[in-house]
């Protein structure tokens, strides 16, 4: 029989935890947030409100109690009732209808505006932290002038001179957002490339390319989950805000920020107008803000 203490078994035993070390992969990070996705009550619950909305604007036409476009003008400022839940308009279009397909526009641009500012920032941040040095001091001051100036208003000067439609909202946004999504993933980057598994890939002779996008990038998903998230909430109001402007989405669109904006001529005698649309722009971004809240707590455990 062999000894406890014998050198091969002693072996056998240092080897083990050393086999377990390494970078974490997307696979382990997947599987750990399915884990612990029911502790969160606050994802659960974010994700939930998202959801709704999500397949409320697949879905509105299979579900909404009439056409959001028809008028009915004996039907004007029609106050809530059991004929149009949420009342109507000025031009008699039921504003529960109305409301639901609303959020289809909303729920069209936040999400491409989202995907193309991260990909700006996540290129913008791999090369300036992988790199550093003098491209990353030109790129990052240039990043730091942009960030000075209000976001909204730059997208509003920019729309002023391209002209409102849906494709020059998303190329705004996700202009606009391409410099803060650089700075979260250059931060994630500095801290990644001096890990050991870096160091491994480089003396194996991947390129560079090969190491930020096959290597670095897998392993600051968690910061970059979060932030896409924190994003959207900030694209689903910037759409609404530049539509309540009148630089985005144009009539006769149910979108809800366009909606709040006409409401506001009839405040006083029907409320309702612009009421429910903000409602429902407000549990969206409610929800989309605790699914980041939630992320952000399963990551950091």
């Amino acid at each position: 029989m062999r000894d406890a203490g014998s050198p091969e078994v002693t072996a056998a035993t240092a080897d083990a935890p050393e086999r377990a070390v390494g970078p974490p992969t997307v696979t382990r990070r997947f599987a750990r947030l399915l884990r612990v996705l029911g502790q969160s009550r606050t994802l659960v619950l974010g994700t939930t409100i998202v959801a709704f909305w999500v397949l409320d604007a697949m879905f509105w036409p299979l579900i909404v109690p009439q056409n959001p476009q028809a008028l009915n003008p004996a039907a004007t400022l029609a106050a809530p009732s059991f004929a149009h839940w949420f009342g109507t308009d000025d031009l008699g279009r039921d504003v529960l209808s109305r409301t639901l397909a609303g959020a289809t526009s909303v729920l069209t641009v936040a999400p491409a505006a989202t995907a193309l500012g991260l990909l700006g920032g996540i290129i913008v941040g791999l090369v300036c932290g992988y790199y550093r040095g003098l491209v990353d001091d030109i790129v990052m001051r240039v990043v730091d002038a942009l960030l000075a100036f209000p976001l909204i208003v730059i997208a509003v000067l920019v729309l002023a001179v391209l002209g409102p439609s849906v494709v020059n909202v998303i190329l705004v946004i996700g202009f606009i957002f391409t410099p803060i999504v650089a700075r979260t993933v250059r931060s994630a980057v500095l801290a990644e490339r001096e890990r050991e598994y870096v160091a491994a890939a480089r003396l194996l002779g991947n390129s560079s390319l090969t190491i930020m996008v096959a290597e670095i990038l897998p392993n600051i998903t968690a910061p970059l989950t979060v932030e896409a998230t924190i994003r959207f909430g900030y694209a689903v109001f910037t759409s609404a805000t530049l539509s309540f402007l009148s630089l985005g989405v144009q009539q006769p669109s149910p979108d809800w920020g366009l909606t709040i904006s006409l409401g506001r001529a009839n405040l006083e005698l029907a409320p309702w107008i612009a009421l429910f649309p903000a409602a429902a722009l407000a549990t969206l971004i409610v929800g989309i803000n605790l699914a980041a809240d939630g992320l952000r707590q399963v990551f950091a455990e």
